[in-house]
């Protein structure tokens, strides 16, 4: 069984718990090799601790940039962090390994948490319909919700449960992209900048953090809005 695991205790929990009921489990594991942001060392603790099996795949961060037109065309949402596209990335790959089922651990902390207006999910969803393979996502089956009727914002059952399967409590990184340097065009104009000159202003209250979520969703919003007109400029010529 295939299971998209990262440096989080959740899709480690799933490994061990398929293991323990007879399956030959095999992790993935979209290796980026950034700093601050690349979980590769948690991820081989987990591995190396309870003995399953990992590949990993390797991308650049420039894979992420890259990647945007594409995510874009199969989400059609913009984003203020570059994290979603690993979804993206991530699909396509093992779709080339000839994987067509994956388990994967994406819920839990909505479950667990009642953060229901998480925006991760829909993207995720998408990338892997868009690349043919099928997600089971087991913290978002009806009797695990049902389960949670009250939140555990320390994910308390998990982490019990992980416990007795020996699964080891590791740090876990921030899944935030860092900031990149972006094109230019397209940008949309956004609330909160302006475009007056070659650079947008920001507030002088606005972190960098904040700077480089809003530069990034107003390019792909504008790539958004790029492929609408010329979908609307190919209708017209057909029409």
């Amino acid at each position: 069984m295939d299971v998209a695991v990262s440096g989080g205790i959740d899709s480690w929990l799933l490994a061990a718990m398929l293991r323990t009921l007879g399956y030959r489990v095999r992790g993935w594991y979209l290796e980026s090799g950034i700093s601050g942001y690349c979980e590769r060392d948690q991820v081989e603790r987990f591995s190396d601790t309870l003995g399953i099996l990992c590949r990993y795949i390797k991308v650049a961060a420039s894979d992420f940039l890259a990647s945007v037109p594409e995510f874009l065309s199969v989400t059609e949402t913009p984003i203020y962090n570059l994290h979603p596209v690993s979804k993206w990335l991530l699909a396509k790959a093992l779709r080339r390994e000839g994987i067509s089922t994956l388990v994967t651990g994406d819920g839990a902390d909505q479950v667990m948490r009642h953060e229901w207006d998480c925006d991760l999910l829909p993207l995720t969803l998408a990338c892997f319909q868009s690349a043919g393979v099928r997600l089971i996502a087991p913290f978002l089956a009806a009797p695990v919700i049902g389960f949670c009727r009250v939140p555990h914002p320390d994910k308390g059952p998990i982490r019990e449960l992980a416990r007795q399967l020996g699964v080891p409590s590791v740090p876990k990184h921030p899944t935030l992209f860092p900031a990149v340097e972006l094109p230019m065009h397209p940008r949309a104009l956004l609330p909160g900048m302006e475009l007056g000159g070659r650079r947008p202003a920001f507030s002088r209250r606005t972190d960098d953090e904040r700077r480089s979520s809003v530069l990034l969703l107003s390019y792909t919003t504008g790539l958004l809005i790029e492929a609408l007109e010329e979908h609307k400029q190919c209708a017209g010529s057909l029409a």
